[in-house]
């Protein structure tokens, strides 16, 4: 037996419990105020199944890379646009096939993917804010001083090649006289 701590939550797993992630798209005709009703739907199924939630990411509405089409009530739907996300449970295999049909069975989701993963895999990344502001984005910086010019002598001594900008003049200068200076030997 191994034992794990989510959340301030102890799990134990015996050897035939996996860790598994449910990615889902939610269609983008489901009402907003529904989506957590949606989620809670998924969860339930896992909870049916004898499965422990662990972690998962909130849904946000995004746009497809392409369209997905599906035949939903003899109709065929497309969506180009959907709220993604994902839940990590754990659950005993012979779950998986009770969780597919239940997931196929389920009008508001277009897309699912089930994968096999590891409980330890648990990193999760923050999606940036397409709206920020500068202030919002420097932490623990008085947002008025991020508009002031700073001298050379105040910058960083230790700059980066890639963060400097070259000097265009000298380097046209120096290829202009060496063009120059080969240019008589040609003759």
């Amino acid at each position: 037996l191994k034992t794990y701590l989510f959340r301030q939550t102890s799990i134990t797993m015996s050897e035939e419990t996996r860790t598994y992630e449910l990615s889902y798209l939610i269609t983008s005709t489901t009402p907003e105020t529904e989506v957590a009703a949606v989620v809670l739907e998924l969860k339930a199924e896992i909870e049916k199944a004898e499965g422990a939630v662990i972690a998962e990411g909130n849904p946000d509405f995004i746009d497809l890379s392409y369209t997905i089409e599906k035949n939903v009530a003899s109709k065929k739907m497309k969506w180009s646009q959907g709220y993604f996300g994902w839940i990590k449970f754990t659950a005993e295999p012979e779950a998986m096939a009770v969780l597919k049909k239940a997931y196929d069975a389920n009008l508001a989701v277009m897309r699912y993917m089930l994968i096999k993963t590891s409980a330890d895999n648990l990193v999760t990344f923050k999606k940036p804010k397409i709206d920020a502001r500068r202030a919002d984005i420097v932490t623990g910086e008085d947002p008025e001083l991020l508009d002031e010019e700073v001298t050379e002598e105040e910058a960083p001594a230790t700059l980066e090649v890639h963060e400097t900008l070259p000097n265009l003049e000298a380097e046209v200068a120096e290829t202009v006289a060496e063009e120059l200076a080969a240019a008589p030997e040609e003759n």
